[in-house]
C-alpha cells in the first residue's frame, strides 16, 4: 500500500488545525512551543452523475464520473443548489473536502504528547438554561506538549459580573494557543451553559486562533453509544483548534462495555486515575453551599484539581485515535465524534479523488444471515477456548474480497491487507513499546471496521454482497471447527462468531502438549491465512445461555452477558448474582442458603440504599405524563433535585416512588422479593429453579413468616 493510499498524497507534517475562512484553507502547523500559519488557496468540488456545463470527465465510469472545481462558495452554492435535486456528490464539511481532494492529513510525523491541550470544567448553579444560570467557577488545566501542566481557576467572586469571568476565561485560553480544547460532556453541557451565560451579559466566547467567536450548529447532531441509544447534542467550532468531548472518546474506547457509567469520576475511579491526596467534594452540593465562605475555599481547593481529570482520560484513551487520524481525512475533532464506517468511506474517496477518478454511488442495504452463537447451559470443568485471529479480517485477505465494479483498483483489499500486516508488525513491538501499542491499536479499529463498513448504508463504497459472503465463511469456518471438535469426542461448551470452547466428556484436564497438538491439527484443516489461535484454558465456565457465560482461569473472573452483568440492578443483586457464581466456582452450590439470606434481608431492611433502584431526572420525565414519570415527579416534589441529576428511589407500601433519604422504614417487601427471585431465574438453565420459593405471591406468605420468625 503506497504512502499516498494509507496517508493521503500531501507529505506537510505537523498539522494541528485546517480551517477554512474567505475561500482560502488555513493550515496550523506546529513547531515545537509555536503554532505558524500556511494559507493555501482553496477549491471547491462537486460530483455528478451526468456531463454538465464545465465539468470535467473524470477517470473510469463509476457512478459520479463528471466533477467541476470551484474558486468561491458562492459559485459553489450557485451550481449546487441548481442540481439539488439531481444526482451529485459533495462532502458538505469543507475541511474533510479539501482533505479528500488535496491529500492533508493531521498530525503526520507527531505523538500525541506534542499536543498542546487545554481541559476545563464549569460548575455551575444548575444544569437549566434560565435567568437564573450562573457559572460559579471554571477550572482549567493547560498541558504544552511534553513540558509541566499550568492551572488556573476562575471563581465568580473574584470578578465583576459573570461577562467579565468568561471573557477572562476566553482570554487565558487564547493566551495558552491550546491545539485542543477538551472537558467531559462539553457538547451537551458545559460549552452550552457557557454560551448561554455569556449572552446573558452580552459577551461572546471568543475562543479562536484568529480570536473569533466560538460557533454552534444550528441543527442537531446525534452520537452513537450503542445499537439502540443516541446522544442528541449541537457541534460547536472554534477557528484553528479541536474540540473534544471526553465522554464521547470513552463511549469509543470503551469496546468491551466495562464501564458502570460515563460519568467522568466513575470511569477516573475505575481506571485507577484519582490524584493522590488531591482534595475532594460532593459536587452535587456545590450549588447549595457556594454562598458559604467556608464551604467556598473548599470547593476551591477541590476545583484546582478538577479538570485534571478529563485530560487524564485524554491521555488514556486518544492515542489510537490519533494515530488513526494519520490515515483518515478527518479533523481530529470528527473523528471523535464520526462513526467508523463514514471514516474508512473517506479514506477510500480520497484514493479515487486524488487519482481524478470516478467515484461509486452507496449500493442498497441486503438482508444476510449473521454469525453463529451457542451456548450450552451447565457446569462445566477444565476447559479449552480457541479463536481465529481477526476473523472477518482474513477471510477478506485469504479470499481477496472486494468489489470489482465499484473498486476497480482494488483499494480497500490493499487497505485491509496493509494494515493488518502493518499491525502484525507493530504488535510483536508493541509489548516494549507505547508507540507500537497505540499504533498496532489504531490498525486494529480500521481492521476491525472494514466488515461493517461492508454492510453499511449510504456509503459510496459499501458491498453488502461482500459482507454477506464474510459472514457465511465465518459460519462455514465455525462449523468446520465445531465439526472437529466432536470428531475427537469433545463436549461443545460455547461458541461465538469467531471461537469455539470445548472440554472432555468426562470433564479431565487438557494438557498444555495436547493442546498444541489439537492446534496444529486444527489448523491443517484451513487455509493458510485462517488461523485459530489458543485464547485460553479455564478450570470453570459457567453458561447460562448464548452469550451469557462465566469465565475462570483460577485467577480472574470474567463475566460476560447482560443478564449476569446488569449496572442498573439494585447493588445487592448484583451481589446475589455475584455470590452464587461464586459458590459455583467454589463448588459449594449454595444456592438454598444464599438465596435466602437475601430473602431474610428484604424482610427486615434498615438501611434502603442496598435496595434502590437509580433513576436519572430527564427532560421527558419532567414533561412526561404517564404513570412511570408522574411518580418520579412526586418522589422529586419539593426537593432539590432538577433535570440532569441522578436518584435513587424505591417503593413504600403505598406503591409510591420515594427518594433513598427519606426511607423510614416503609417499603414494599412484595417488590424486592420479586425482584431477588427473577434474579434467580437467570441461572434456571443450570440450577433447578424449584428450589427457589417466589415469596412474593401470596400463596408463599406461610412460608415467608415461617422463614423470617
Amino acid at each position: 500500500m503506497s504512502n499516498k493510499l494509507l496517508n493521503g498524497k500531501n507529505e506537510i507534517s505537523n498539522i494541528v488545525g485546517i480551517e477554512i475562512k474567505d475561500d482560502q484553507a488555513f493550515l496550523f502547523i506546529r513547531n515545537n512551543d509555536k503554532v505558524i500559519s500556511q494559507i493555501i488557496p482553496l477549491k471547491y468540488w462537486l460530483l455528478a452523475s451526468k456531463e454538465y456545463p464545465k465539468f470535467t470527465k473524470l477517470k473510469g465510469n463509476l457512478h459520479y464520473n463528471y466533477g467541476r472545481q470551484f474558486n468561491t462558495k458562492e459559485e459553489y452554492y450557485s451550481i449546487k443548489s441548481k442540481l439539488r435535486d439531481k444526482d451529485h456528490f459533495v462532502i458538505y464539511d469543507f475541511k474533510s473536502s479539501l482533505m479528500a481532494k488535496d491529500g492533508y492529513t493531521y498530525y503526520k510525523g507527531m505523538v500525541p504528547e506534542e499536543l498542546h491541550k487545554l481541559s476545563f470544567d464549569l460548575e455551575t448553579t444548575g444544569i437549566d438554561l434560565n435567568d437564573d444560570s450562573k457559572v460559579l467557577i471554571i477550572s482549567a488545566t493547560f498541558k504544552p506538549g511534553k513540558n509541566p501542566a499550568i492551572k488556573k481557576i476562575f471563581p465568580h467572586d473574584e470578578y465583576n459580573s459573570q461577562g467579565e469571568l468568561i471573557e477572562a476565561f476566553c482570554d487565558w485560553v487564547r493566551k495558552m494557543d491550546p491545539d485542543i480544547l477538551l472537558g467531559h460532556n462539553v457538547n451537551s453541557y458545559d460549552i452550552p451553559y457557557l454560551a448561554h451565560c455569556a449572552a446573558m451579559d452580552s459577551v461572546q466566547l471568543n475562543l479562536g486562533r484568529d480570536g473569533s467567536e466560538l460557533e454552534t450548529n444550528r441543527y442537531e447532531s446525534k452520537f452513537r453509544k450503542d445499537s439502540t441509544q443516541f446522544y442528541h447534542y449541537k457541534k460547536h467550532k472554534i477557528f484553528g483548534r479541536e474540540i473534544i468531548d471526553t465522554m464521547f472518546l470513552a463511549i469509543k474506547y470503551d469496546i468491551g462495555r466495562k464501564y458502570v457509567s460515563y460519568g467522568l469520576k466513575q470511569i477516573i475511579k475505575q481506571e485507577g486515575l484519582e490524584k493522590e491526596g488531591r482534595v475532594f467534594y460532593d459536587a452535587s452540593k456545590i450549588r447549595f453551599n457556594y454562598h458559604k465562605p467556608e464551604e467556598w475555599s473548599k470547593i476551591k481547593e477541590y476545583c484546582k484539581d478538577d479538570s485534571d481529570d478529563a485530560l487524564a482520560l485524554f491521555d488514556l484513551m486518544a492515542p489510537s485515535l490519533f494515530y488513526l487520524t494519520q490515515s483518515i481525512p478527518k479533523p481530529f475533532q470528527s473523528m471523535v465524534e464520526s462513526a467508523s464506517g463514514s471514516q474508512l468511506n473517506s479514506l477510500m474517496v480520497r484514493a479515487y479523488i486524488q487519482d481524478g477518478h470516478s467515484i461509486p454511488k452507496a449500493s442498497e442495504q441486503v438482508d444476510y444471515e449473521g454469525a453463529i452463537s451457542l451456548g450450552n447451559p451447565g457446569i462445566f470443568y477444565n476447559c479449552w477456548k480457541v479463536d481465529v485471529a481477526s476473523l472477518y479480517p482474513s477471510i477478506m485477505i485469504q479470499y481477496g474480497l472486494y468489489d470489482e465494479k465499484k473498486d476497480p483498483q482494488g483499494y480497500f483489499k490493499q487497505m485491509v491487507e496493509t494494515f493488518t500486516n502493518e499491525r502484525l508488525k507493530n504488535k510483536k513491538l508493541a509489548k516494549t513499546s507505547k508507540y507500537h501499542d497505540d499504533l498496532q491499536n489504531a490498525q486494529k479499529i480500521i481492521i476491525n471496521s472494514a466488515y461493517g463498513f461492508l454492510g453499511s448504508v449510504g456509503l459510496n463504497f459499501n458491498y453488502p454482497k461482500g459482507a454477506a459472503f464474510v459472514t457465511e465463511k465465518g459460519r462455514e469456518i465455525l462449523n468446520k471447527a465445531l465439526d472437529w471438535a466432536k470428531g475427537l469426542d469433545f463436549d461443545i461448551v460455547n461458541a461465538d462468531t469467531d471461537s469455539i470452547t470445548v472440554c472432555r466428556k468426562n470433564q479431565k484436564y487438557i494438557v498444555e502438549q495436547e493442546r498444541v497438538e489439537l492446534l496444529t491439527d486444527l489448523n491443517n484443516q484451513f487455509p493458510d491465512k485462517i488461523s485459530w489461535e489458543d485464547d485460553g484454558y479455564y478450570e470453570t465456565i459457567i453458561v447460562s445461555k448464548a452469550k451469557n457465560y462465566v469465565l475462570w482461569d483460577g485467577k480472574k473472573l470474567k463475566i460476560k452477558g447482560s443478564s449476569l452483568r446488569d449496572p442498573k440492578k439494585e447493588l445487592a443483586l448484583q451481589e446475589f448474582i455475584q455470590r452464587i457464581i461464586q459458590t459455583i466456582i467454589d463448588k459449594k452450590y449454595d444456592y438454598l442458603n444464599i438465596y435466602e439470606e437475601y430473602v431474610k434481608e428484604i424482610a427486615k431492611i434498615s438501611d434502603i440504599k442496598r435496595w434502590v433502584s437509580k433513576k436519572t431526572i430527564t427532560d421527558k420525565v419532567l414533561e412526561g405524563d404517564r404513570l412511570n414519570e408522574t411518580k418520579v415527579k412526586d418522589a422529586i416534589e419539593g426537593s432539590e433535585y432538577r433535570e440532569g441529576d441522578k436518584i435513587y428511589v424505591y417503593y413504600d407500601k403505598e406503591d409510591k416512588l420515594k427518594l433513598v433519604e427519606h426511607f423510614d422504614g416503609n417499603y414494599r417487601v412484595d417488590r424486592l422479593l420479586k425482584k431477588l427471585y427473577m434474579t434467580s431465574v437467570i441461572f434456571e438453565n443450570i440450577i433447578d429453579k424449584s428450589i427457589f420459593t417466589n415469596y412474593s405471591l401470596k400463596r408463599n406468605q406461610e412460608k415467608l413468616k415461617e422463614l423470617i420468625k
